[in-house]
């Protein structure tokens, strides 16, 4: 089985390199001329079934010979705001950050169609966006297009950058906003002239004290606070109030609890301010509303759970030990650094799931892309070998040439 895979691997090798050539060349502005590009390469490569939902994700389908249940591999795209899209982008930033893992991904699918290999159940190929620190993409196509089939999924395969490891989990991550609210006339705010930074400065210097501070997890390492941004909302009418926000990109480990971290933040706040009565403080997870290139509006709040899966699930060690068997030096590991998709399949939904690609965290925006290309081949060779141990039925050593 393995020397069939490989075999089709090198036929596949010059269309994966006129394709990569392609996807470094598509503006990472431009979320409809890229999907319509991934679709194409899709149809091209004989995918039983190619869509694309309203919230532009999009999805390939290589049918099994049995329906005992589907695997599903995940990329994702980074889209630009609505805001963020007149801006320029450098290359290896936005939706070409992760182009490894979707080139992978689809490629991998590819390995399956053109080897014969007959599989137990669909495999489904899914690239999906997301905003910055919001996952509307992976919601939507669980909520609609997969709804029925989550019970029958067998696993998850994020294609996503782990050296060639198999990775299980990574540190949750959130955005929250405090606010802080005050009469402009004879108080606190007045003293200061409504001047943000000297409003807000106390409690930015005690979240900078709580930053160092953070809990650890063996697994996963350190949590993390920054301070994304501080912003005057304006003069409120019709309560006479003047509001200030300060806004957190907080990444969290399991041992927390994410609305103990909001009652903290709000705890903080209320401390800095306790003697200014006229003063007020909230804290809330930041929301982001979505439009699509389809059309489709959304409304989510901006956080990612964090996960890990233990390493004796079968899923895992199967995953694993196809690897390890076929000449990866593979073992188990997690990410420090990116959050994945993950958050939603296992944490949400329970499926198992686990993560293979090429790259490190390090490599994404480093300056490495062409490296992490180079390596695409062995990327959908090992992706290949861990669609085949999970869903692949039984060839009796027989290939698709001696049949």
């Amino acid at each position: 089985m393995h020397r069939l895979l490989k075999s089709r691997i090198r036929g596949l090798n010059g269309e994966l390199d006129v394709f990569s050539k392609k996807i470094c060349d598509c503006s990472p502005a431009d979320a409809e001329r890229f999907s319509r590009l991934l679709s194409e390469e899709m149809e091209r490569l004989d995918f039983d079934r190619v869509t694309c939902d309203a919230a532009g994700n999009l999805i390939g389908t290589v049918k099994g010979y049995q329906d005992k249940g589907a695997l599903i591999v995940i990329s994702h795209l980074d889209i630009p705001s609505w805001e963020d899209r007149k801006k320029e982008f450098p290359s290896g930033e936005g939706m070409l950050k992760f182009k490894a893992g979707i080139i992978s991904g689809i490629y991998a699918g590819a390995l399956m169609k053109r080897s014969l290999l007959p599989l137990s159940g669909d495999l489904v190929v899914c690239c999906v966006p997301r905003l910055e620190c919001c996952d509307f993409g992976i919601r939507y196509l669980f909520d609609n297009y997969l709804k029925s089939e989550v019970k029958k999924i067998k696993g998850v395969v994020l294609a996503e950058p782990t050296d060639f490891n198999v990775f299980l989990g990574h540190k949750g991550r959130m955005e929250y906003e405090i606010t802080v609210r005050g009469k402009s006339c004879g108080s606190f705010f007045d003293s200061r002239g409504v001047n943000m930074l000297g409003t807000m400065f106390p409690l930015i210097s005690e979240l900078e004290k709580v930053s160092r501070q953070m809990p650890r997890n063996s697994y996963l390492g350190h949590s993390n606070l920054r301070i994304k941004d501080v912003r005057y909302s304006g003069y409120r009418q019709e309560d006479g109030l003047d509001e200030f926000r300060i806004i957190v990109d907080r990444e969290f480990i399991p041992e927390e609890n994410q609305n103990d971290i909001l009652d903290r933040a709000k705890s903080i706040a209320a401390d800095v301010y306790r003697k200014e009565p006229e003063v007020t403080v909230s804290t809330a997870l930041s929301m982001e509303k979505v439009k699509t290139y389809k059309g489709l509006e959304i409304v989510s709040e901006k956080d990612f759970k964090p996960w890990t899966m233990d390493s004796y699930r079968p899923f895992a060690l199967d995953s694993l030990g196809c690897l390890t068997e076929n000449g990866f030096k593979s073992s188990f590991g997690y990410w420090k650094k990116i959050t994945t998709e993950g958050s939603y399949t296992y944490a949400k939904l329970g499926i198992p799931t686990v993560g293979f690609g090429a790259g490190s965290e390090d490599d994404m925006g480093s300056g490495s892309e062409q490296l992490v290309i180079s390596k695409l081949p062995d990327a959908v060779y090992g992706l290949g070998l861990i669609i085949h141990r999970n869903i692949g039925l039984p060839s009796f050593g027989w290939s698709s040439d001696e049949i």
